[in-house]
């Protein structure tokens, strides 16, 4: 048999083994996840705020938790700007729009983008579908309105629907989110839904496209208190800035602004500084009906109303102070002295009956002992006279 015979045939499998291993590996090399460059862009809405839109698009095999980092040139100061976003799914997207409160000037641009992300395996993609339908509307001044499902067997909570926007020859221009707070959706139930575009960016939608299902966007704020970062969050589709807290750390101050025609809501999320913290909300001096509340992470959370076309100015009270943390302390500490001091007396007395319990059984034992030798003495004596 000719050896020579067999050399094409390996040749042929080794080459046939390469494309099969080309070919499978694909998916791996160009999977990523990234901001398409045709979809991020920066403008100034219709408040003045410079504000970047864009999306994430995942092309993993696995659900991911990513964070956009931006960079923004305005005139010689750049400003960083980092913002965690909900779970973006296999070849799935998830818009965004972020305010960036600090830019004063009025050529702002993006001069870089990055995005980090990390898996999430243990998120289970939602069962919400958008109602492909004649609810599914656009109506003349650009605001969308349709219908979402829960096509799938568990209650959804926080839901929010997000898009991108299109302009002519498919230019995007914008993105938007559901107005509706959805607490939660049961299978089979159907929610009707609201979305608007930016004032400034209205008269140059087309249509909607790329929707999807995520929980609440969060934004992080930081207050300088009593000298040192104050982080705490909040869940709105209007933008705040912060003022700042007062001299005692009692009193904090933001601009609220929301643009749209619509009223919509702000959920402020803050560290517990106490468990007597008891908060009231004025919006431009007036008082402001609010929910307070506090979540299984210890957190206080703060919501009220925000009125459509609202510049506001905000005042949330009754953060405690620095005196009040410390006299909670001292109190906290007393409270433990108390309680240690009790404790001690108490062990105290119990050893004080212990020790004079001994002292009263060794009394008695002794005064047993001698009866017992008295009368043994007795009886010795009376033999010997006999």
């Amino acid at each position: 048999m000719r050896l020579d015979y067999f050399y094409p045939m390996e040749k042929n499998i080794l080459i046939f083994l390469s494309l099969v291993l080309i070919v499978g590996l694909m998916p791996i090399i160009f999977a990523e996840v990234s901001i398409p460059e045709n979809e991020l862009i920066g403008y100034y809405d219709s408040q003045g705020i410079y504000t970047i839109v864009g999306a994430v698009r995942n092309t993993e095999n696995y659900p991911v938790l990513s964070t956009v980092h931006l960079e923004i040139l305005d005139g010689d100061k750049k400003i960083s700007v980092d913002q965690t976003l909900p779970v973006v799914f296999p070849n799935k997207d998830i818009p965004f729009k972020i305010k960036v409160n600090d830019v004063n000037g009025k050529t702002a641009m993006i001069s870089n983008h990055d995005i980090s992300f990390q898996q999430a395996l243990d998120a289970i993609e939602s069962k919400i579908q958008v109602v492909y339908d004649r609810t599914l509307k656009k109506h003349s001044d650009g605001h969308l309105t349709g219908k979402i499902i829960n096509n799938g067997n568990s209650t959804q909570y926080n839901i929010k629907v997000y898009a991108t926007l299109h302009g002519e020859n498919n230019t995007f221009v914008d993105t938007a989110k559901s107005i509706e707070k959805i607490d939660k959706i049961v299978p089979g139930q159907i929610f009707e839904f609201t979305m608007y575009p930016d004032p400034n960016t209205a008269q140059d939608v087309n249509y909607y496209s790329c929707f999807g299902i995520g929980d609440e966007t969060i934004t992080p704020l930081t207050a300088i208190r009593f000298g040192e970062k104050f982080n705490f969050r909040f869940d709105s589709s209007a933008s705040f800035v912060v003022g700042g807290f007062d001299k005692t750390g009692t009193k904090l101050s933001l601009d609220g602004i929301n643009s749209f025609k619509f009223p919509t809501y702000v959920n402020f999320e803050f560290p517990m500084t106490s468990k007597s913290e008891k908060f009231s909300v004025t919006m431009n001096g007036k008082i402001t009906p609010f929910v307070q509340s506090l979540d299984e992470q210890g957190n206080w959370h703060v919501a009220f109303d925000v009125p459509g076309s609202t510049q506001a100015k905000i005042l949330i009270s009754g953060f405690e102070n620095s005196n009040s943390m410390i006299s909670e302390k001292i109190e906290q500490a007393q409270e433990m002295d108390k309680s240690q001091i009790s404790k001690d007396l108490t062990e105290f007395g119990l050893g004080r009956i212990q020790y004079v319990i001994v002292i009263l059984c060794a009394i008695l034992i002794g005064i047993v002992i001698f009866k017992i030798s008295q009368k043994k003495r007795k009886q010795s004596i009376k033999q010997n006279k006999d």
